[in-house]
């Protein structure tokens, strides 16, 4: 019996030393991401990536429901004056097979964080607002050449003319509309998604 003390106190000595090192694996697991995400290991500026997808006549056949015949994402990140994990954003663009125009979207998403569901690993969740669950939730394919854009809701207008109230409207995730892969791409090709200089010198840098 004169043994337990040391046994409990080597057992919470343990317990301290995982729960310590679990900020760190968590840590570690989101900067890989990162690297991922942007192929890249160096953030000292602005930094993106950009994923597409158009849908074909067979694709979109298959699934009556789906609105969305084309979209890209330029997903961006930086680390923001007096912040050490990066903040993510994106800007999107879709074209819908109902609707004529081009028609984006953008949002400001925060940190990524190690999700605390079983297999769901690191993930970017975007709000629009305070109430209810993420817009949108961002994830990497394994391999890295791919996105999967997991839709909520999200507003979106048209890209030529915003303030074009007859041109906003809510973009849903119903049947077909809620899971996107979209495929790794060249930086030039979200080009037209782009409004701000940082975001340009982000691009030309790749």
């Amino acid at each position: 019996m004169r043994h337990t003390p040391i046994l409990i106190a080597a057992w919470l000595s343990l317990l301290a030393s995982v729960a310590a090192a679990q900020p760190d694996r968590e840590a570690a697991k989101i900067n890989d991401f990162a690297q991922r995400m942007f192929a890249t290991k160096s953030f000292d500026g602005k930094t993106t990536a950009c994923f597409m997808r158009s849908y074909d006549a067979a694709h979109l056949a298959r699934h009556p429901k789906q609105t969305v015949s084309a979209m890209k994402m330029l997903i961006s990140a930086e680390k923001l004056e007096g912040e050490t994990s990066l903040s993510y954003s994106y800007r999107l663009g879709a074209n819908f097979r109902d609707r004529k125009g081009d028609y984006a979207s953008a949002m400001d998403c925060g940190y990524a964080f190690l999700s605390d569901v079983k297999r769901e690993g690191v993930r970017i969740s975007c709000s629009e607002g305070c109430e209810g669950g993420p817009s949108v939730a961002i994830a990497l394919a394994p391999d890295g050449k791919a996105i999967i854009v997991k839709l909520n809701s999200i507003g979106v207008w048209l890209a030529d003319n915003p303030q074009d109230e007859n041109g906003q409207f809510e973009l849903k995730g119903g049947a077909d509309d809620r899971l996107f892969r979209l495929e790794r791409v060249d930086n030039e090709l979200c080009r037209s998604l782009i409004k701000d200089g940082d975001e340009v010198a982000a691009l030309q840098s790749r």
